[in-house]
């Protein structure tokens, strides 16, 4: 009799079968490649698919448990679609909406943290893609923050000890919901591709605050409150009718800040639960310590 696989050749094998399987879900020509892992985002699996011709493509595995995270796949789709037709998002070759699978057209340029523009051209770029998103159908599905962060929380199975307290203050303020427009929720640099940029992964797109996603584009590219008023001006010199769409008052992302903080704080959590790991550690430190 063989001897038991190593634990960890086992688990390659798992792996390996997975690919397999997962390459023999596409359709012609596509299940005839051969698929590459690529370094993963923290709930998707990315792989780069060879054909034999030698063109290739980028396949995308979503997480098992969408809702759970708080993303809804119509929405996605639906924003996609719209983007793809604005020029914000590359082409989709193959794409199973239900389950997240997308097999979209390959991008050689690095994303922005890769290989970022210089730091003075990133707010005009970001309000082009931003005027462009705010173009599409306004979806449905809302991604209020309030509701947003408690479907969250409601999900933990285990709530910190220091959490009510660190939470009281902003659960008891007031966030603005004067403006709603179609947004990504994650512009993060990691989803931005190339000088265009091509943006990626619009799992969290649904109707929003603009402020909102003015804040967490601040907070995901470290960018200082100054740059983050330059993106600001550079979007409503560069649309006409701005000042009206957002009710005079701006995008008030100030307001907003402490919510992405929350939220940050409030996803790590869940997905630590699910697979401990020292990203979604420093995720928690580092959102918690800017709340307190």
């Amino acid at each position: 009799r063989r001897p038991p696989p190593l634990a960890g050749e086992a688990t390659r094998q798992q792996g390996d079968l997975a690919e397999l399987s997962l390459l023999a879900s596409l359709p012609a020509p596509w299940n005839r490649g051969r698929l590459e892992p690529l370094a993963s985002g923290l709930t998707n699996g990315n792989y780069r698919l060879h054909l034999p011709s030698g063109q290739r493509a980028f396949l995308r595995r979503g997480h098992p448990d969408p809702v759970r995270l708080g993303i809804d796949r119509a929405t996605e789709w639906q924003l996609y679609q719209g983007a793809v037709g604005e020029g914000l998002a590359l082409p989709c070759h193959h794409s199973e909406p239900a389950t997240g699978l997308m097999l979209l057209a390959w991008c050689d340029e690095p994303n922005w943290a890769a290989a970022p523009p210089p730091l003075a051209a990133q707010p005009p770029l970001l309000a082009a893609v931003l005027r462009r998103l705010h173009r599409l159908p306004l979806p449905a599905v809302v991604m209020a923050v309030r509701a947003h962060s408690a479907g969250y929380r409601d999900r933990l199975a285990r709530v910190p000890a220091w959490l009510p307290a660190l939470e009281r203050a902003l659960l008891a303020s007031r966030e603005p919901d004067d403006c709603w427009l179609p947004c990504h929720h994650d512009l993060n640099p990691a989803n931005l591709l190339g000088h265009r940029p091509w943006v990626i992964d619009w799992e969290y797109g649904a109707a929003g605050h603009p402020g909102f996603e003015l804040a967490s584009i601040q907070r995901t590219h470290g960018w200082s409150d100054e740059l983050r008023c330059q993106l600001e001006s550079c979007y409503l010199e560069g649309r006409g009718g701005a000042h009206k769409l957002l009710n005079g008052k701006g995008f008030q992302a100030e307001a907003f800040l402490p919510w992405v903080d929350y939220i940050g704080l409030l996803w790590a959590l869940l997905m630590a639960e699910q697979q401990p790991g020292p990203d979604y550690q420093a995720l928690i430190d580092m959102n918690r310590q800017r709340l307190e």
